[in-house]
């Protein structure tokens, strides 16, 4: 609701422009009507407050130093349209989004909104509609990154969720064939694994830390319980992702240009973590070709899945897949 008023003040604005009386009015309709939108996008948080603190400065400035004159004359209306287009344009790719359905009773912020939005992704997908359903396993995926930026007393759950949600929602960027968030994701999939894997991937642990998972708490969005066995089975299935995906599209550019070393260096803010999550390499990875990432990968998949199918049943299927993947990567 609040981004139609946007459009609506753009339009008023810009209408209002091309007469002779009334030009500074509608290039001050037009500027709220910009902010209004913006904010939109934005949602809620400091950031707004950032957004309209500037806005008013950048209105105060161009009224005191002669810019609003120079913004109504010709050229300065060819600006005014060309932002109002880009503007439109966004709104326009914004739209095929479905919107987020209400947060639960009493649920705010990043947390609600990405549980919400990974239910409404799972939605789309079973009913057919894999374009939006990928777009909101992104914003999923996302909202939970920007958790693990505000709050990092307990990191291990969100790691583990944005992990099952970059598992979920890989096959159908891939199915897709939107090959640049399956490079992204892949890697950012891979990194968030291997921090909530309990043993790092290392098999020859993965039989104390299931035996010693007395009590496992639920995952976040409610699937089950947020044990040992499941954090190292992700951890796996997330190899296997990325090496079958380095192995069929081997024309896409693999390499993670500068790499990250998961788990190196200390906390940055959201546009940070989510630079370095896309270039995620694990330390057992570092320096690798793509192809002989891909061969560790699996290997490293088959390892993790064979010592879980010695200790639980259930694996084997797995296993035999990222065995699948290995003897093509060794071919």
């Amino acid at each position: 609701m609040v981004g139609r008023w946007g459009i609506f003040g753009i339009a008023v604005g810009i209408f209002l422009m091309t007469g002779t009386d009334a030009r500074l009015v509608g290039l001050g309709i037009w500027w709220v009507g910009v902010l209004i939108l913006v904010d939109s996008f934005i949602g809620d948080g400091l950031a707004v407050q950032f957004l309209w603190g500037i806005g008013v400065g950048v209105a105060v400035w161009g009224f005191t130093d002669g810019w609003v004159e120079v913004a109504v004359e010709d050229r300065g209306q060819l600006v005014v349209a060309a932002i109002s287009l880009v503007l439109a344009l966004m709104t326009v790719v914004r739209s095929i989004r479905s919107p987020q359905r209400p947060l639960p009773a009493g649920g705010k912020g990043q947390l609600q909104r990405a549980l919400s939005q990974w239910d409404l992704a799972r939605t789309q997908v079973a009913s057919g509609q894999r374009l939006r359903g990928g777009l909101n396993y992104q914003d999923t995926i996302n909202h939970l990154l920007r958790c693990l930026t505000q709050d990092r007393s307990d990191l291990m759950p969100l790691h583990h969720a944005m992990s099952a949600a970059g598992r979920e929602g890989l096959p159908v960027m891939d199915q897709l064939n939107a090959t640049r968030p399956l490079r992204l994701y892949a890697r950012l999939t891979l990194a968030a694994a291997h921090l909530a894997d309990p043993v790092g991937g290392q098999p020859a642990l993965v039989a104390g830390a299931v035996a010693g998972d007395d009590n496992p708490g639920m995952d976040l969005n409610g699937d089950g319980p947020l044990s040992a066995q499941a954090r190292i089975a992700g951890a796996a299935q997330a190899r296997l992702l990325l090496a079958r995906f380095i192995l069929e599209r081997p024309a896409l550019s693999w390499a993670a240009v500068p790499a990250w070393v998961v788990g190196s260096g200390g906390p940055l803010n959201f546009f940070g973590e989510r630079k370095r999550f896309y270039q995620a390499v694990l330390p057992s990875c570092d320096g690798m070709a793509p192809e002989a990432e891909a061969r560790q990968l699996a290997q490293e998949s088959v390892d993790l899945y064979t010592e879980l199918c010695r200790i639980v049943p259930g694996y084997e299927s797995e296993r035999e897949r990222a065995k699948r993947i290995l003897a093509r990567s060794l071919a």
